[in-house]
Order: C-alpha cells, then structure tokens, then sequence
C-alpha cells in the first residue's frame, strides 16, 4: 500500500497552492499526524483502522444474508415444482451453495483483516516517517540570552573590586 493511498482523516491534510503551476496540492501535515496518532493513549490509528475493517466486514455480512436469501428463496420456488425425488438432490443442492456462499465469506472477511493490518502498517510507517522528518528538521534551540546571569556576575566582580579597592 503507498503512503498516497492511505486513508487518512481529512484535517490531517494542508492544501497549498502551487504558485508556478496555480495546482493545489494537498499534503499531509507530519506534526499533524504525529499529534494525531498519539491521541487517546496511542489508539487512534487502531481506532481508525478498525472503523474502516468493521464497515467492510458489515457490508461482507448483509452481501453473505442477502445471498443465502436468494437461494432459499430459488430453492422454495423450485420445491413447489419438484417430486419427492428430486427434493432431497434439490435440498442438497441448496445446502452446498450455501456452504459456498459461507465460505466465500469467510474468504471475504480474511482479506478484510488482512488488508486492515496492510493499512495500520502503512499509516504507522508513515508516523515513523513524519516524527524522522519533525526530528530532522527540528529548529536548533534558540540560544537563551544569557544577560541575566551576566549582569550578575557583573555586579559580583563590581562588589568584589570595591570591597578590595576600599
């Protein structure tokens, strides 16, 4: 998965217009995402994350119902029609499609927690990313202005002259 295919909260990014080309570009803001990733004790990727699996896992579960209803429902329309012969080879029949069905679901929801773990990978290196780059181009520390404790030790050596002149 690449970083510019994450799925990432909309205030995470900055716009900025291009000003040779008049394009908007959208980025991501790293001091953003690091602040971000940290809330909630560090679980907001996860809570993230898990938003998106368990959307994904929903629709698996009514596509998965929706499914095994239509083939009652064309198993009770052709049960009408049927002998009783051909009922038990049409009841079996209705049972191994849904035995199917439950397993492509099933297939379905692997590839749904597979891929959850691909993207909380992804955005976490892309965090590992944002604090190399907030550490790399951190300010140097601005220089404290040290004229406090000159002047007072000014003043020292002032007492200490004048105690020793006089």
């Amino acid at each position: 998965m690449n970083a510019s295919d994450l799925e990432l909260p909309p205030h995470l990014y900055t716009a900025a217009t291009d000003p040779d080309s008049g394009r908007q570009q959208v980025m991501l803001n790293a001091d953003k995402l690091i602040a971000w990733s940290e809330q909630g004790g560090g679980d907001a990727v996860d809570s993230w994350c898990r938003q998106f699996c368990d959307r994904e896992l929903d629709a698996i579960d009514v596509w998965e119902d929706n499914r095994i209803l239509e083939l009652e429902e064309e198993w009770m329309s052709d049960d009408k029609d049927v002998e009783d012969e051909d009922e038990d080879e049409d009841e079996h029949r209705y049972h191994l499609a849904c035995e199917a069905v439950a397993r492509e679901a099933a297939s379905k929801r692997a590839g749904a927690r597979e891929r959850l773990a691909e993207h909380k990978a992804a955005i976490e290196r892309r965090v590992r990313e944002a604090r190399d780059y907030a550490a790399a181009h951190k300010p140097p520390p601005e220089e404290e202005e040290h004229w406090f404790e000159y002047l007072l030790a000014l003043a020292g050596a002032a007492a200490v002259a004048f105690v020793l002149l006089t």
